[in-house]
């Protein structure tokens, strides 16, 4: 899919007036689309971060803020 979509989602939940507790699973559910859509390795890996600067950007951008609902 196309990165746009996922900053889109990202842009809509960041935005809207969800209860914590549901901002944080649309959070956790939009990471693992992610994950699934670009193949983001489980263990760090520089060379693919290098090559998807934009999505590995937004994935962690996504990823800290599921963590501030925690």
């Amino acid at each position: 899919m196309m990165l746009k979509y996922y900053t889109k989602r990202y842009e809509v939940i960041k935005q809207g007036a969800y209860p914590t507790n549901r901002k944080k699973r649309m959070l956790a559910t939009l990471v693992s689309d992610m994950e699934a859509a670009y193949a983001i390795p489980m263990q760090r890996d520089l060379t693919w971060e290098k090559e998807n600067e934009e999505v590995f950007s937004l994935y962690r951008q996504v990823s800290a803020d599921k963590e501030l609902f925690s």
